[in-house]
């Protein structure tokens, strides 16, 4: 496991095809063989590691989900053809995504919490590494080490600064006109490093809180250094992430930390304020931006591409939502029904206008997590992932005010798991992957947490009284 967890913010090597969204995740196969190994020791050793798993229960409703909406659309998903591509492989395919996400969620729900630092937090601590080396490496590569530097970015980004499109033999406006100048570091693009930066940061943090005296320095400076990165990335999902990242540190351990004198349901409401505020103002503002007639007229009549093609993608993901509400169109069936729910405007993006044309280019987007699970599942889907986070959140912050008189290791355990599941929550609003490894990761860890403490208090309730 310590391999995927170095090799996560990898997600743009050239990988296998067939795999789909995990084709390209350098990380999947070091998990996927964990997980097999993991499957075959617990079937051969008659072990309970799958009937008393959370994380498999949860993934369990979650599959219910998807075989419901398949149920109601399987007509359409079997027979479905678009861009030469049939609609049965790919909710296949997204299967498969779920699949193996929940069992990698499995396999961290075996992490014990105590053993979170040397197993979770040191390996990511060494793709932190990864990650800023190869940031300076960047920057350098824009100028001294230009050579070398493309040579290596080749195999990293799977020679995505081609300057010809494969797909229709045009001239790659964005490498023609200079590629990106945001850092990246081995991400596919700034928005995903963004996301991994939001995983990783409370991983560091913890790293450094919970290490030994007399080894706290290089933990300290590699948070700090990580830090800067994330500001010098110029990656406004980095930042968002780095600031609800210390938006639940603060809630966790100034809000609802053990004090004298109070309460349980007080500390409650402390920490409820936050989050509240947090998801009401995140909510407000995405809803603000995809609604608003004005924003409409100025993306359309503005120079940002990006923009324009999230802004139509997302309205035709809500077109599709309103005209099947309950339980969507079926998982992965977005791009086959996105050229019918595309408003007119949508097609003056030169990104939005091959996805829905060309065979060979790159399958529609749909850049909220939210309008995705929306559309593709309905609001069965989407109402169920948006309550799952903060429920995990709010166990997790239990966990962590209980274990105030233990050791930093356990004491601090749920902190970094609790802050990513608020990190899934911001980074559904601008992503729309549920390949990332870090989200089940962060199911798996949350599980074992909520787990082992359910374990303990029913010890502790059953211990025998003292003679």
């Amino acid at each position: 496991m310590g391999a995927g967890l170095v090799a996560a913010p990898f997600d743009a090597v050239r990988g296998i095809g067939a795999l789909g969204e995990l084709g390209n995740e350098l990380s999947f196969p070091f998990f996927a063989v964990a997980i097999l190994v993991l499957g075959l020791s617990s079937f051969a050793n008659g072990e309970s590691r799958l009937s008393n798993s959370l994380a498999l229960k949860v993934g369990a409703a979650f599959l219910t989900v998807i075989i419901l909406s398949y149920a109601f659309n399987a007509e359409a998903i079997n027979t479905g053809w678009v861009r030469g591509r049939g609609a049965l492989p790919k909710f296949a395919t997204a299967l498969l995504v779920i699949l193996y996400g929940i069992g990698l969620a499995w396999l961290a729900e075996q992490v014990r919490p105590e053993e979170t630092r040397r197993r979770i937090a040191r390996f990511v601590g060494w793709s932190a590494v990864i990650a800023i080396a190869y940031a300076l490496f960047e920057l350098a590569g824009r100028s001294v080490l230009r050579g070398p530097f493309l040579a290596v970015d080749a195999l990293v980004h799977s020679r995505q600064a081609d300057l010809v499109n494969v797909w229709d033999g045009s001239v790659n406006q964005k490498v023609l006109f200079g590629w990106d100048e945001r850092i990246r570091s081995v991400s596919f693009e700034p928005p995903a490093f963004g996301n991994y930066t939001g995983f990783a940061w409370p991983w560091l943090w913890f790293f450094a809180v919970a290490a030994p005296a007399g080894r706290r320095l290089w933990p300290w400076l590699l948070l700090a250094a990580f830090t800067l990165t994330i500001v010098a990335s110029q990656s406004r999902t980095g930042l968002l992430m780095l600031g609800v990242n210390l938006i639940g540190l603060a809630a966790l351990s100034l809000l609802y930390a053990r004090r004298r004198g109070g309460g349980e349901a007080a500390a409650g409401l402390r920490l409820l304020l936050p989050v509240a505020v947090l998801l009401f103002v995140l909510t407000l503002a995405y809803r603000t931006w995809t609604q608003s007639h004005g924003l409409v007229d100025q993306v359309v009549t503005g120079d940002s591409v990006s923009n324009l093609s999230r802004l139509a993608f997302q309205t035709a993901g809500l077109a599709i939502f309103q005209s099947h509400p309950v339980f969507g169109v079926g998982l992965g069936q977005f791009g086959f029904h996105v050229a019918e729910a595309l408003p007119s405007w949508g097609f003056l993006s030169p990104e939005v206008r091959p996805m829905v044309t060309f065979p060979e280019a790159p399958w529609p987007n749909v850049y909220s997590l939210y309008v995705r699970l929306a559309a593709e599942l309905g609001l069965v889907g989407v109402v169920g992932w948006s309550l799952l986070w903060p429920g995990l959140f709010f166990a997790l912050a239990a966990r962590a005010r209980a274990a105030a008189n233990e050791p930093a290791e356990i004491r601090y355990a749920a902190y970094p798991i609790a802050m990513n599941c608020l990190g899934v929550l911001a980074s559904g609003i601008a992503s729309d992957t549920i390949r990332t490894p870090m989200l089940w990761v962060t199911l798996g860890l949350a599980c074992a947490v909520i787990r082992t403490a359910a374990v303990g208090r029913t010890t502790t309730v059953s211990r025998p009284a003292a003679a």
